[in-house]
């Protein structure tokens, strides 16, 4: 796989999450936004958070990975409980293709639910662009540990993993061929899933 197209695919999700961040008014200084621009944002970024999963899928599986040093078991200590303070980040970006919520309350969506109306605060919607921008940043640590999973599932004996295509028609043309394309690389790269020992 040529790193001139992965580089080119992550600068264009990197200028896509740039411009709807700034088109959805995430930029200004107002602590919400409405709720159209809120949903309009949203749709766009899950649109970015598939494709970047797949540009490290394909990172990852074009990694040759070294044999990993056994650590020894780190001791626990009772005096060692982690605190969770508001100013955490409670947003991540699964690469399986889950996105967890947490707060101090538990796992769940500060938002609201389903039928929340009204503006929506701008806090939440920028701590996800904060999880998003902060995998854009450094990419490769993270096809390194994705590469580490998969190769742990071959090694099991898991199936063939499958990525279907994803609507295109509302991206950016540079960004909707990326998308198309994705598909059909992965395809290739997941070819010698089976093969290799």
């Amino acid at each position: 796989m040529s790193t001139d197209y992965i580089t080119f695919a992550l600068n264009q999700v990197r200028m896509s999450l740039a411009e709807a961040t700034y088109d959805a008014g995430l930029t200004r200084s107002s602590d919400t936004v409405p709720q159209s621009a809120a949903r309009w944002w949203k749709a766009r970024v899950k649109a970015l958070v598939i494709i970047l999963r797949r540009l490290i899928m394909l990172m990852a599986l074009s990694l040759c990975l070294e044999a990993v040093k056994p650590r020894p078991p780190a001791k626990p200590r009772q005096d060692d409980e982690p605190v969770m303070t508001k100013a955490q980040v409670p947003y991540s970006i699964a690469l399986s293709g889950q996105t967890q919520v947490y707060s101090l309350d538990g796992p769940g969506f500060p938002e609201g639910g389903a039928g929340a109306s009204g503006p929506v605060p701008a806090a939440n919607l920028m701590r996800r662009f904060e999880a998003l921008a902060r995998i854009l940043r450094n990419p490769e640590k993270y096809a390194v540990r994705l590469a580490r999973v998969m190769e742990r599932r071959r090694r099991a004996g898991a199936p063939r993993p499958i990525c279907q295509a994803m609507p295109t028609h509302r991206l950016k043309p540079e960004l909707g061929a990326i998308a198309a394309a994705l598909p059909m690389l992965l395809a290739d790269a997941f070819d010698q899933w089976n093969n290799s020992s």
